[in-house]
This record gives structure tokens, C-alpha cells and sequence, in this order.
């Protein structure tokens, strides 16, 4: 378990003394739940990562009010659903808790909805699974779901692209990445593009010589791989030692937009095209001042994830400062108030966080490409 609590700065604690305040300042406790270990982790700690220098950033700047403060822990659900219920569980019990920010990963993460819905404790889940928001109206979802992620990546299939035949390789035994495979398969399909083969592997798979032979010696425009960002990295390497034509389209989605592609891939995967929320170094003042930030405290640069535990935790934050200033800062509160959540500046996708009637979030994507061993945007 890993714990930060935030404290008053000393100027803001001055400030207040001097002004015989300090008994009304405020402290408001949210707990950051996700993968720290576990299958899941390469998402959820970095989810952390950047979650934490987003809370201790706004404190900094005084975002809930002079003397106020946002004071956190961060704990680690392992990627397991036992610890994960008995996380949550504990957590509602404790009355000063107002929300989690997670769990991380689908499977765990419905189960922690159920359990927060049971005992009206807010969270707002790292996934993008759509059955987080149908358990009740206390859990949230930080991640768009397929429904609006694909089509990105869909279209740059069929229109910039112009394929007229792919390839699919997907995980057959992960519900998200069904979901994710489903959704790209439909969509260029009505856009007029041939599914020539459609191949499962399991998660635990590392040896995919057959499929990859059987590929290589096929004959496609485009091989989309559905797959965690390590295990897609050694999916193409196996496809280039095949023999696959290299004027051969790859593509991917957000799983992709990780360091860990391109270190696993290497030269293997240079010309990928994936899609991602996160531009490296930023795109924007707000969204270049992250990156800096990041990687001043890190000693590494930002990826996908980083940036969007930092987004997640701009929409939490925004959402207890609304319910604090309408004068209920209650779990009700919370979640009232991160129900209505609009426009909120963040560092991913068109840089602004929606949250519309049914709770889906939307913030847009953009297809990227691995260009010199780095993710850049794709030529348009």
C-alpha cells in the first residue's frame, strides 16, 4: 500500500492564521484506487502517477478555496477482486471518504461499482465499460467507451487509408478487448472493408508463429491487432519475422499507447498507427505544462496513462469543488455534482472533459503513428 496525504502549503497556512480563519478551513478526502500490481498495473499505476501531481498541483494553487485542501491516498487494488471489494467496502465505511477515483480494470472495476452502488459511495472507474454506469447512479467511468474510441481508428482504416482488406488478431478471453475488436469489425465493415481473417489469442499466449506465418503468407491491405501493448508489440515482431508484406497496414487501438510498445516492439513496430488521447510532449499550453511537469518530478516522460490519471483527477476535483461551493460536499454532493460535469480543461483528446446525460464521458481521440520510435500524430 502506498499513501501521500496532502497538506496546507505554508504560505496558505500563514495566510489563514493571520486572518484567524483556520478553523474553517476544509479538507476534503478522496482515496486514488487502482492497479498499483497486477495484470492491470501497467495502466493503473501510471493512472496514479499522474492522478497524484494533478491533486498536489491544484492545492498548490489553491483550487477549493483559500486554506482549503484535497487530501488523498493512493491504494493499490492489485488487479484482483477480492482485495478490491474489501477495498471499497472498508473505504465506504469510513465517513470522510467522499469518493475513489478507480478501480482500474473492468473485471474488478465491476465488481467495486456493485459494491459502491450498494452503499451509495461515489466512483469514478479507470475503465470504459458501459456495465460500470447500468449498476447504479454512484459509479462513473473515466475512459470513453468503444462506441465513440473506434470510430477514430475505423475511418483512418477505410477513408485515409483506403484498405480494402484486413486482418484482425484479437484477445478472445478479455471482455474489454472483445468489446474494442467488435466495434472496430462492424465499423469498417459498413465502411466497405473485407475481413479476411479474424484470428483469437489468449492473454496469457506468447508464441503466435502459426497465426503469423499464416498471415504473412495471406495476402491483406491492413492486420489490426487487439491486444495489451506488450503482447501486440511481440505479435508484430513475430508478423515482421514472418515475412509480412511491409507495405502492410498495422493498426491498433489505445491499449498501443504505451512506452511499452515501442520498447517490446522496437524497430518492429515503427509505421504502427494507433489511437491515443495523449499527444507526447503535449499540444496545447496546458497540456505541454503537464508534460514538463511530469517528467521535472518523474525523471520520465508522460504517456497515455499518466495524462489521463491527471484528467481524471481535473474532473474529481472540479466536481468537489462544485458540490463544496453549492454547500454540500457530501458523497450525494459529489456524485451530483460529477454527473453535471461539462467542459472541463484537460490534457487529452480536444482537451476539454463532458460528461453527457447518461454519464459517458467524452473528451475525442487522435490516431497517432510510432515515428522514429516515438508516438506522433498520423499524417492526416
Amino acid at each position: 500500500m502506498k499513501i501521500r496525504t496532502l497538506t496546507l502549503t505554508a504560505a496558505s497556512t500563514l495566510a489563514m492564521t493571520l486572518a484567524g480563519a483556520s478553523a474553517h478551513a476544509e479538507e476534503y478526502k478522496a482515496v486514488i484506487l487502482q492497479s498499483l500490481t497486477g495484470g492491470a498495473a501497467f495502466i493503473g499505476k501510471n493512472v496514479a502517477d499522474g492522478a497524484v501531481l494533478a491533486a498536489e498541483e491544484l492545492n498548490e494553487q489553491g483550487f477549493f478555496g483559500e486554506g482549503n485542501s484535497l487530501v488523498f491516498e493512493v491504494e493499490d487494488d492489485a488487479t484482483d477482486r477480492t482485495q478490491t471489494l474489501s477495498l471499497i467496502t472498508r473505504l465506504a465505511a469510513d465517513p470522510e471518504v467522499l469518493m475513489v477515483v478507480g478501480p482500474t480494470s473492468g473485471s474488478v472495476a465491476m465488481a467495486g461499482a456493485n459494491v459502491a452502488n450498494e452503499r451509495e459511495f461515489p466512483v469514478m472507474t479507470t475503465t470504459n465499460s458501459m456495465e460500470v454506469l447500468e449498476n447504479g447512479p454512484w459509479s462513473f467511468i473515466m475512459t470513453q467507451p468503444a462506441s465513440i474510441t473506434m470510430p477514430f481508428i475505423a475511418d483512418y482504416t477505410a477513408e485515409t487509408l483506403g484498405v480494402e482488406t484486413c486482418a484482425v488478431i484479437g484477445v478472445k478471453d478479455n471482455e474489454a478487448y472483445v468489446a474494442l475488436q467488435r466495434m472496430y469489425e462492424d465499423l469498417i465493415t459498413e465502411a466497405g472493408v473485407e475481413i479476411v481473417s479474424n484470428d483469437g489469442v489468449a492473454l496469457a499466449d506468447s508464441d503466435f508463429s502459426a497465426v503469423a506465418t499464416k498471415i504473412a503468407t495471406s495476402d491483406q491491405d491492413c492486420v489490426f491487432v487487439g491486444t495489451p501493448a506488450a503482447q501486440g508489440a511481440n505479435i508484430i515482431l513475430q508478423l515482421k519475422q514472418a515475412g509480412l508484406d511491409p507495405d502492410t497496414a498495422i493498426l491498433g487501438h489505445n491499449a498501443f499507447a504505451s512506452p511499452t510498445f515501442i520498447e517490446k516492439g522496437g524497430a518492429a513496430v515503427e509505421g504502427v498507427y494507433l489511437i491515443g488521447a495523449w499527444v507526447p510532449g503535449g499540444d496545447t499550453e496546458f497540456s505541454s505544462a503537464f508534460a514538463t511537469n511530469f517528467e521535472e518530478k518523474m525523471g520520465f516522460p508522460a504517456d497515455e496513462w499518466n495524462a489521463m490519471g491527471y484528467s481524471g483527477m481535473q474532473v474529481v476535483a472540479h466536481a468537489i469543488r462544485d458540490a463544496a461551493e453549492a454547500g454540500n460536499a457530501t458523497r450525494e454532493g459529489v456524485r451530483d455534482a460529477l454527473g453535471e460535469q461539462k467542459d472541463v480543461p484537460v490534457v487529452v483528446g480536444t482537451h476539454t472533459y463532458s460528461l453527457n446525460e447518461e454519464r459517458v464521458p467524452y473528451f475525442g481521440m487522435k490516431v497517432l503513428q510510432v515515428k522514429d520510435g516515438e508516438f506522433t500524430v498520423a499524417p492526416q
